[in-house]
């Protein structure tokens, strides 16, 4: 069975958290108790049915970093860089790209850029 949730922020002694609200129950987290609940949910979702979809989809309005920070890094246990990339909600996630896709995005970094296909709002970090 499922229950409305609500989420809000809330000022905890001066501090952002957020209160969740279940069937008349509520938490409030902290920075770092969102920051858990939030890898836990990532991981979980990563499992669940149906799959995100493998191109972006136009009519959703994406998050848009502008400026992001991001590391490139190597590991043994992987032929191929380590691309990381921060977002200011999720925090930094790392993707492995293997030598076909850094070429691919190589290409496509250096392509003239066109009008974009998707909608998204800017997250200024």
């Amino acid at each position: 069975m499922y229950h409305l949730m609500t989420m809000e922020p809330v000022n905890e002694a001066g501090t952002v958290a957020v209160r969740f609200t279940i069937e008349g129950r509520s938490s409030v987290l902290g920075a770092a108790d969102v920051d858990t609940l939030i890898e836990k949910l990532v991981a979980l979702r990563a499992g669940m049915s149906p799959a995100h979809s493998m191109t972006p989809v136009p009519s959703h309005n994406y998050p848009l970093e502008v400026d992001p920070s991001w590391h490139v890094d190597r590991t043994p246990l992987f032929d191929g860089p380590v691309l990381m990339l921060r977002h200011a909600g999720m925090g930094w996630t790392a993707y492995a790209l293997p030598a076909r896709s850094v070429c691919q995005l190589v290409d496509a970094l250096e392509m003239q850029p066109a009008p974009a296909a998707f909608a998204a709002h800017p997250v200024m970090n």
